[in-house]
């Protein structure tokens, strides 16, 4: 697609999605070149700005389109007798194509400005983050929390259905939003697990600090990403310290009688 001088990549790209991120003049006009030209473009072939006016061309049919041509022209219209010349009549007959077309392009423009302000929403939406999907599940109007782990999680809400009890990707997803070295599910009995973060280093306070709020993010993602049938519970470990008199010991952190 080419944006004034520069040519973008854009094959897979809505033109709505794209003009959203360009400097639009309150004067839009779209231009519709039929679907035929995405065969070998992009939904948005090109842009062009004329003082207060933005232009846009796309790959997409508009309401000439649409409508049977015999509306406009007659069947044998192109026929030449003896005597005429195609090329003339052909030029005549593109002219007032272009006519039918540009009485058409208020439509075809308010068309796309109606999909445009959807895109437009649902950027902002997306701007502000998931809340607007995260509440209703919810039931609350906001969710007031300091915790940055239940902060990152809740992001993943509208995925739940694929996360839910999903064992493979849990480990990771669990390892990358709080930050551990190792994520280790333990089966201890049936309808059990034990979740072993590891992580190395804390302090008495940081490893108090994180086990509080370990405590708030797990009872969160207890109600939503494991089954209703599975009991849990989660420890904080750190396995690779070596044991030395006088360094931080904390019993069952990095310590075990």
């Amino acid at each position: 697609m080419k944006y004034l001088t520069e040519q973008i990549e854009a094959t897979e790209i809505k033109a709505e999605t794209l003009v959203a991120q360009m400097d639009v003049k309150e004067n839009l006009i779209v231009r519709m070149r039929g679907v035929f030209a995405r065969n070998y473009g992009e939904d948005l072939i090109g842009v062009s700005h004329d003082r207060d006016t933005t232009t846009l061309y796309l790959s997409r049919n508009g309401v000439f389109h649409i409508l049977p041509e015999g509306l406009f022209f007659e069947e044998n219209r192109l026929r030449t007798t003896r005597g005429e010349y195609f090329e003339g009549k052909y030029d005549k007959f593109k002219k007032e194509a272009e006519k039918v077309k540009a009485f058409f392009q208020i439509f075809d423009t308010e068309y796309f400005k109606q999909s445009f302000d959807l895109e437009q929403k649902q950027n902002a939406i997306t701007e502000r983050g998931n809340t607007v999907l995260i509440n209703p599940c919810l039931n609350k109007p906001e969710m007031d929390t300091r915790n940055e782990y239940l902060e990152k999680l809740q992001t993943l809400l509208p995925f739940v259905s694929q996360l839910r009890g999903n064992f493979v990707l849990l480990p990771n997803m669990l390892k990358e939003i709080l930050s551990v070295e190792k994520v280790e599910i333990r089966h201890t009995k049936p309808l059990y697990m034990q979740f072993i973060l590891h992580k190395s280093g804390l302090s008495k306070e940081e490893f108090w600090e994180m086990d509080r709020d370990f405590a708030e993010f797990f009872d969160f993602f207890y109600r939503w990403f494991l089954p209703i049938e599975i009991e849990y519970d989660y420890k904080i470990k750190s396995y690779t310290a070596p044991f030395i008199l006088g360094d931080t010991l904390i019993l069952d952190y990095n310590t075990h009688l």
